[in-house]
């Protein structure tokens, strides 16, 4: 009877060792699949000079036309709450429950506004000051191309602008990653220059990482 004992247990210990492995595979999967579906919270610095000279093809605009631009990018999610403690020295505003208002974040003088609903948003919070134009700014607009090439708009920054103009538009995730590597510039047009008098390359100056958010 123990012989018996002995031989069952020595046909049953490999099924044993497949389950456990299997689950232990498992397990496995499931956290390489939470860990890619968590991704950080973050603020980019973004910025912009804008000239005459790197418009294509060049225009004759005034000697002294130029343009600034800051902005700051912001990746968010659902626990918004979460982006007080993620940014040092930013401030972060969270309006009461069916209050209408929105939800703000401020960095350097930046402040973006940051949607609440589901899943993970891009926010280009920006500010553009222009000066030394050959006449009023009908527009500003922003092109998804490398310095040297041109593109269509594809977001709107102003249409009436003043001198110094700031706001915040919602973007997508593939025009988030062409302002984040280099691959997008401004444009700023008047009425001799619709297609642009000043034109700038946006470049990253730094981040902030912030805490894991679900997808």
């Amino acid at each position: 009877m123990a012989k018996r004992s002995r031989l069952r247990g020595a046909l049953l210990t490999p099924a044993v060792a497949l389950a456990v492995a299997a689950a232990g595979v498992a397990v496995a999967a499931g956290s390489a699949t939470a860990h890619r579906s968590l991704i950080p919270a973050a603020a980019f610095r973004l910025t912009a000079d804008l000239t005459p000279s790197q418009v294509v093809p060049v225009v004759q605009a005034p000697a002294g036309a130029h343009g600034h631009l800051e902005a700051l990018l912001v990746r968010s999610g659902p626990n918004l709450a979460a982006l007080r403690a993620a940014f040092a020295g930013c401030k972060l505003f969270i309006p009461p429950r069916r209050s209408g208002l929105p939800v703000r974040l401020t960095c350097g003088g930046l402040t973006a506004r940051l949607p609440s609903g589901p899943g993970l948003h891009w926010t280009f919070a920006w500010r553009l000051t222009t000066s030394g134009l050959s006449g009023p700014v009908t527009g500003a607009q922003v092109h998804l191309a490398p310095a040297g090439h041109t593109a269509p708009v594809a977001f709107s920054l102003c249409t009436t602008c003043r001198p110094i103009m700031r706001g915040t538009v919602a973007v997508t995730q593939a025009q988030a990653a062409a302002m984040l590597r280099g691959d997008a510039y401004v444009t700023v047009s008047t009425p001799a220059h619709p297609d642009g008098e000043i034109r700038g390359q946006i470049r990253r100056l730094g981040s902030l990482l912030g805490p894991a958010l679900g997808r």
